[in-house]
C-alpha cells in the first residue's frame, strides 16, 4: 500500500540528518501506527492541560476540572450549553 509523503515542520535545533532519518521512520510507518502515535500525542497533551488546571485549583474535584478542560477547547464564550 502506497502513503502519501509525510512533510515534517523541521524544528530550528533539529539537524537536517536528524529531520531525514525522523521522515524516513514515519514513512516506515502504516497509517494505522501513524493514527495511534497521533492519538496517544493527543492524549498527552491533553493530561497535561488538566494538570495545569489541577495545579492551578487543587481544591476542584476531578469532574470540575474536566469540565474546565472541556471548555478550554472551544474559543471564548462558544462552549455549548452546560459548560
Amino acid at each position: 500500500m502506497d502513503h502519501a509523503k509525510i512533510t515534517l515542520m523541521i524544528p530550528f535545533d533539529t539537524k537536517p540528518e536528524i529531520a531525514a532519518m525522523q521522515a524516513s521512520i514515519l514513512d516506515a510507518m502504516s497509517g494505522e501506527q501513524r493514527v495511534l502515535m497521533a492519538f496517544e500525542a493527543s492524549h498527552h497533551v491533553h493530561e497535561l492541560a488538566k494538570q495545569r488546571i489541577r495545579d492551578e485549583h487543587p481544591d476542584w474535584p476531578e469532574d470540575k476540572v474536566t469540565r474546565e478542560f472541556l471548555r478550554s477547547l472551544f474559543p471564548p464564550g462558544r462552549a455549548p450549553q452546560g459548560f
